[in-house]
């Protein structure tokens, strides 16, 4: 079962006809590896470091006249922070359209599936039977506002996770599917947190399970492919962007898979007839 499940996390392409969740993750691997061709961005931060490393020896008199002046950062270094945040909302607005497909289309099939009165229908999740499906102008929409939230809150809240790094890890399987609530249309943006997380109350080793899959593949993955930058910086950027783009949709699928399946069939004592 558990190794079922790892298979279903990863196969990102098996969403309904495969080729359009297939050119999602093709134009994503391009953008991003874009970011490290880009002729006008400067990766050399070595003014700023000894900047840095200089206003840390001085004095306390002579550091309150440094820090009046202006750190050594080149527009190319500006560019290229731009670039990678750029990157970044990229990876993550690919998630978010991966989320919203996936879950449209389950719930097309599951709707199809009800009309023919299919036994993989018409079981325990039959209360939750039809769904709404939500319309395309309004699911763009709230990809948009999704993602202008995201952009806003994106640096405080790493900051945050990285500095409470212990309860970020607990507290994530209660709060990782809110994206997909809101992208479902089955809650606002602010309604959507406190939703999830009663869902998954009773999923909540379920989702740490996945969620750990998810981050030991990304660690290996971090840790494997960076070696290639000895061998050529173009294959290394190259597989960065396919590798990364690859464990973004996994997560998203794996927090739309949860969410349909929390939904659908809530743990109800000891019977619990679907595992994540």
């Amino acid at each position: 079962m558990f190794f079922s499940a790892a298979k279903n996390i990863f196969n990102i392409d098996n969403v309904g006809n495969r080729w359009g969740v297939r050119i999602l993750y093709f134009v994503t691997v391009i953008l991003n590896a874009a970011i490290h061709f880009n002729p006008y961005a400067d990766k050399d931060f070595t003014p700023l470091s000894n900047w840095l490393m200089n206003l840390y020896n001085m004095s306390e008199m002579e550091n309150a006249s440094a820090i009046l002046t202006a750190p050594p950062v080149s527009n190319g270094n500006i560019i290229y922070l731009l670039t990678l945040l750029g990157g970044e909302l990229i990876l993550i607005g690919s998630a978010y359209i991966y989320a919203a497909v996936y879950v449209r289309l389950y719930r097309k099939e599951k709707a199809s599936m009800a009309e023919k009165d299919e036994s993989g229908a018409i079981n325990y999740a039959v209360n939750s039977i039809p769904d709404d499906i939500i319309k395309p102008g309004k699911l763009v929409l709230r990809i948009l506002l999704l993602m202008l939230v995201t952009a806003i809150v994106l640096l405080p809240l790493v900051t945050i996770a990285l500095y409470f790094m212990f309860f970020t890890i607990v507290g994530l399987p209660f709060i990782f599917t809110a994206p997909v609530a809101y992208l479902s249309g089955d809650k606002g943006i602010f309604t959507s947190i406190p939703y999830v997380a009663k869902l998954s109350l009773r999923y909540y080793f379920a989702n740490m399970r996945s969620i750990a899959l998810v981050l030991i593949v990304a660690l290996i993955l971090n840790f494997l492919v960076p070696l290639l930058e000895n061998v050529s910086s173009t294959a290394y950027y190259i597989v960065d962007a396919a590798a990364t783009a690859w464990i973004f949709l996994a997560a998203a699928r794996l927090a739309a898979l949860s969410y349909c399946s929390m939904k659908d069939f809530p743990i109800k004592g000891r019977r619990r007839p679907y595992a994540i």
